[in-house]
C-alpha cells in the first residue's frame, strides 16, 4: 500500500488518481476529509502529522511519498524514523531544484535536511527535486479577475516551469517500480520562458490581451501580503528563494523525457487547461 502524505495539495491531486490507474491501493492524508474531495478509490484518513501517533498512522504502508506543509524538516524526519519503524520499505521524497544548485534560504535549507533525514531513516529512497511550478501562476487569477493585469517584481527570471502532472508521472514511476531507489531527479519543464512571455501565453489562451507590469520589490512585498494574505515571514521566504534561485530558474533538465518517454507539458498545454480559472470583471 502507498500512503500520500499532501494528498490534497497540488501535486497530491494529481498523484493519488495516478497511482490508483495503476493498480496500487492508496492511502490518502487529509486534515479534513469532507472538504478533500480525494478519488473514492483510495483510502482517507484523517490526521494532523504534529499530533497524530506516526507509526499507527503509517502502519500497513509499503511505500510513502513525503511531502508536508511548511517542509518542516523535523516533521519530515519523524515521518521517515517513523515509517521505518512500521515496516516501510520506499521513501520518496519531495524537495526542490534548489538544494541541487546549493541554494542557503530557508526553504531549501529544510528540504536539504529533510533529504538527509529521508536517506538516513533506513528504507530505500528517491528524492524528486522539482524547479518552479506551473500552478504557482494561479496566484495571477486576482489581478487578472480584477483588473486583466499581471504583476511581477522587476527582474523576475526566466524560469523552466513544470507542470505538476509531470511531477506525478515521475512520482508514480517511483512509487510503484524497484527501477529509481537510490535515485535523485531535478524536474524542470522543456523550456524556459520570460515572464512576460508566460503572460503572453496565457492571453493567447484567454483569447484577450492581459498587460504585464514590473513593479519594484516593495510594491510586490505590499501586494503579496494585501491580496494574497501571506504573513510577513511567507513574503520574505519567498523574496529568500527568488534571490537564491533567480541565476538558476532557467536551466532546463531533460529527467521528465527521460523518464516518461514524451516531452513534458508546455505552459501553453497548462493555459489552455487553466483558462477559465482567469475570468476579467470588467468594472467599467
Amino acid at each position: 500500500m502507498i500512503f500520500v502524505l499532501g494528498a490534497t495539495g497540488k501535486i497530491g491531486r494529481a498523484l493519488v488518481p495516478a497511482l490508483l490507474d495503476t493498480g496500487a491501493a492508496v492511502r490518502a492524508l487529509t486534515r479534513d476529509p469532507a472538504k478533500a474531495r480525494i478519488d473514492s478509490r483510495a483510502e482517507v484518513v484523517q490526521a494532523d502529522l504534529d499530533t497524530a501517533d506516526l507509526p499507527a498512522l503509517l502502519d500497513g504502508a509499503d511505500r510513502v511519498f513525503v511531502l508536508t506543509q511548511g517542509h518542516s524538516a523535523d516533521r519530515e524526519a519523524a515521518i521517515a524514523r517513523a515509517a521505518a519503524r512500521a515496516g516501510a520499505t520506499h521513501l520518496v521524497k519531495l524537495s526542490t531544484t534548489g538544494v541541487h544548485f546549493g541554494q542557503t534560504d530557508p526553504i531549501t535549507r529544510a528540504h536539504a535536511e529533510a533529504e538527509q533525514a529521508i536517506r538516513e531513516a533506513g528504507p530505500v529512497w528517491t528524492i524528486l527535486r522539482p524547479g518552479a511550478f506551473m500552478d504557482n501562476r494561479f496566484a495571477w487569477v486576482g489581478s487578472i479577475r480584477d483588473g486583466n493585469a499581471v504583476y511581477v517584481p522587476e527582474g523576475d527570471p526566466a524560469s523552466a516551469l513544470v507542470h505538476v502532472r509531470d511531477i506525478a508521472a515521475v512520482a508514480t514511476l517511483a512509487l510503484t517500480t524497484s527501477d529509481h531507489e537510490g535515485a535523485t531527479y531535478e524536474l524542470t519543464g522543456g523550456e524556459a520562458l520570460t515572464t512576460e512571455q508566460q503572460v503572453a501565453t496565457l492571453a493567447g489562451a484567454l483569447g484577450r490581451p492581459v498587460k504585464y507590469v514590473e513593479e519594484p520589490e516593495s510594491a510586490a512585498r505590499e501586494r503579496m501580503t494585501r491580496m494574497y494574505g501571506w504573513p510577513v515571514e511567507a513574503v520574505d521566504g519567498f523574496f529568500a528563494l527568488k534571490r537564491e534561485s533567480a541565476e538558476h530558474e532557467h536551466v532546463v533538465f531533460d529527467t521528465v523525457e527521460r523518464l516518461l518517454g514524451r516531452p513534458p507539458l508546455t505552459f501553453a498545454d497548462w493555459a489552455g487547461e487553466n483558462a477559465a480559472a482567469f475570468p476579467y470583471h470588467y468594472r467599467g
